[in-house]
């Protein structure tokens, strides 16, 4: 529960640079060892060596026991109770530093077993902490809810710990007794195994095909090959080529893949039984108080979207000239775009960019890009993707690939979004409310995006660059708003399978993904498309179960900010940092309500389908300045 989450936080786990030479214009590197650490974490920031990790490593624990022998004693009063609760946020600021050296070292190099070896020893220390100190909850509900206010209001110390404690006795009906609590938290270390495995299928012992392209050059498919593949090749034969392979891995084990999903399914859907959910969705929107109406509306705003989402793949198909459009073509750009853009330029440009944010946010955001805090490049056996992880009293962490196209230039400005929010919430607020929620996370990194784009469109004029831009924020409205809200609807089907006893298989799950990715897009995406099988590999539906629509809401969220930013700068922009400095402090609607935005209004979700319209519109009238400025016969 809320009031001591610390364990099962860690547990689902997520000044300009300074170079004295640069790698930034190279991309790939063989070793990790090849690339200045400059562009690299300094994990000497959490420990100098092992051997200081192991002995934290033992501290962690003692301290954790002797919260333990508090069992039983938090009726004695509120100095007790803020005893205990300042032994334990002691005892979880090891913790995350912890986590940080071991969990971090394994994302640059899961091939590492060492590491991984390091990371099980961590995670089987937090099963037997998480057990230990499972009483806690179904104790403090022992206590009425009035006596506890009262102790609040005459115990200044205990002030920081009242909405966790007020959510303690909100949820507490799906509370278990001491003895029930502490059998689930033992089988918290079992519910992570599927997800892991996942992990390591996808990420260790995953494929990285050899493709021979149309020209006879023969690469190598890796994570992020794979996504520079489909933006820049061309030939769509070589797309078709390197989507095939890399979907070769998931069509091939895609048994397997469904039965470690049916895995997380069952996973979900016994904690939801017993704790007296009547579904897993209503258990995990219960955490932070959501609405189930939010989610409802939300997939039914977007397959309402659906035409718009069709006609602009139409006009894509159209204006690449393409006999046959699928999956492997919905990211080429329709004008030619070669730029590879150095780390060390769009630094500065990305900081420019959050200005209109205020001097504290942009100064800090400068900091974030300090060398020790940010993972740049792709290498061998390095998690794919990108993320970033707060870790308390040490600072933000940002894990990238990045290769220079402008997809990663937007992914930096993200994550830096993500690395800001985390700033400003450890300096604002205590440790007990410093963590803030998936539900508003996606904000911060979404509207630096926004704003990274408005600087590019502000300035650059060249009809082809501005195709780029607006291509650009079209897919990042059908990738965060329209594709995550898709897989939010699979979750929301999958699950309701599984707890109503029907069949998970390979089978069920691709004819469920097929008809959702139908109502979307329509005839666009051929049947025999191997993105039929992508449900198979989206980590977030293994790792973080019914996450991903927090994407969209957070979309919609950052939307509505941009668009207030254009009446009212300076009030927006002061709510808007407000809500950045909140944490966790209260629940996220709430917290949105307060920066003024009301997701329970189905028009805040509608007017991102508008703005995708609008910008469709608009790409095809740059697209018509575009040929006419170079001279080319308007396509049928």
């Amino acid at each position: 529960m809320r009031i001591f989450k610390t364990l099962l936080f860690l547990q689902t786990l997520l000044i300009p640079v300074c170079v004295l030479f640069s790698a930034a214009d190279k991309f790939e590197f063989e070793s990790r060892d090849d690339v200045p650490a400059s562009y690299k974490w300094d994990f000497t920031l959490f420990y100098p060596d092992w051997e200081a990790w192991e002995s934290d490593l033992l501290r962690m624990e003692e301290l954790y026991n002797e919260v333990a022998t508090y069992e039983g004693r938090l009726g004695e009063g509120p100095a007790t109770l803020l005893e205990v609760y300042q032994l334990s946020d002691e005892a979880s600021k090891v913790s995350t530093r912890l986590w940080g050296f071991a969990g971090q070292r394994r994302d640059v190099d899961t091939r590492d077993n060492f590491v991984q070896g390091q990371v099980g020893k961590l995670l089987a220390t937090y099963s037997r902490i998480s057990a230990s100190i499972s009483w806690f909850t179904p104790e403090v509900l022992t206590i009425p809810q009035e006596t506890m206010i009262e102790w609040i209001d005459a115990t200044p110390g205990l002030e920081q710990y009242r909405f966790g404690l007020m959510d303690a006795y909100r949820t507490g009906r799906y509370t278990l007794n001491s003895e029930g609590e502490r059998l689930l938290s033992l089988h918290g270390k079992v519910r992570r195994t599927a997800a892991q495995v996942f992990s390591s299928l996808t990420n260790a012992d995953g494929d990285r095909p050899e493709v021979t392209l149309s020209d006879g050059t023969v690469i190598t498919v890796t994570p992020g090959l794979y996504s520079k593949a489909l933006t820049t090749y061309r030939n769509p034969e070589d797309r078709k080529a390197v989507q095939e392979a890399w979907m070769e891995q998931f069509e091939d084990r895609q048994n397997t893949f469904a039965s470690i999903y049916e895995g997380v399914l069952n996973q979900g859907w016994a904690l939801a039984e017993a704790r007296g959910y009547a579904s897993t969705i209503e258990m995990e929107l219960d955490e932070n108080n959501i609405p189930l109406e939010v989610v409802e509306s939300l997939v039914e705003v977007a397959r309402d979207g659906g035409e718009v989402l069709q006609r602009y793949h139409q006009l894509r198909q159209r204006l690449l000239g393409l006999e046959h459009y699928g999956w492997s073509d919905m990211f080429m750009p329709l004008v030619d775009d070669t730029t590879s853009y150095n780390y060390d330029e769009i630094v500065p440009l990305i900081v420019e960019s959050v200005v209109p944010l205020g001097e504290e946010y942009s100064s800090k955001m400068a900091q974030q890009f300090s060398a020790g805090f940010v993972d740049v490049f792709e290498t061998p056996g390095k998690r794919s993707g990108a993320y970033n992880a707060g870790r308390y009293g040490i600072g933000s962490f940002v894990l990238l690939n990045y290769r220079g196209t402008l997809d990663d230039v937007f992914t930096v400005a993200h994550e830096m979004g993500h690395s800001m929010h985390t700033r400003l919430s450890q300096e604002y607020q205590p440790y007990a409310t410093h963590w803030y929620t998936i539900f508003v996370a996606e904000v911060a990194s979404i509207l630096n995006e926004k704003l990274l784009l408005r600087q590019f469109l502000e300035t650059v004029d060249d009809p082809a660059q501005r195709i780029a831009f607006l291509e650009s924020q079209l897919m990042k409205i059908k990738g965060t708003f329209f594709l995550q809200t898709m897989m939010a609807d699979f979750e929301l089907q999958a699950h309701a399978m599984a707890e109503k006893g029907e069949g998970i298989t390979a089978e069920s799950l691709t004819n469920l993904w097929k008809s959702i990715v139908k109502s979307h897009h329509g005839d666009i995406i051929p049947d025999d498309d191997p993105y039929m099988l992508s449900w198979s590999r989206i980590p977030h539906l293994y790792r973080t179960p019914f996450y991903v629509y927090q994407y969209a809401t957070c979309y919609a969220s950052a939307a509505y900010l941009m668009k207030q930013m254009e009446t009212d700068p300076e009030g927006t922009v002061e709510k808007y940092l407000t809500l950045l400095k909140s944490g966790g402090n209260d629940y996220p609607m709430t917290q949105l309500r307060k920066a003024g935005i009301d997701l329970e209004n189905a028009d805040i979700l509608k007017a991102v389908v508008d703005e995708f319209s609008q910008l469709v519109d608009l790409l095809e009238s740059e697209y018509l300045r575009y040929l006419e400025s170079e001279e080319i016969e308007k396509p049928a």
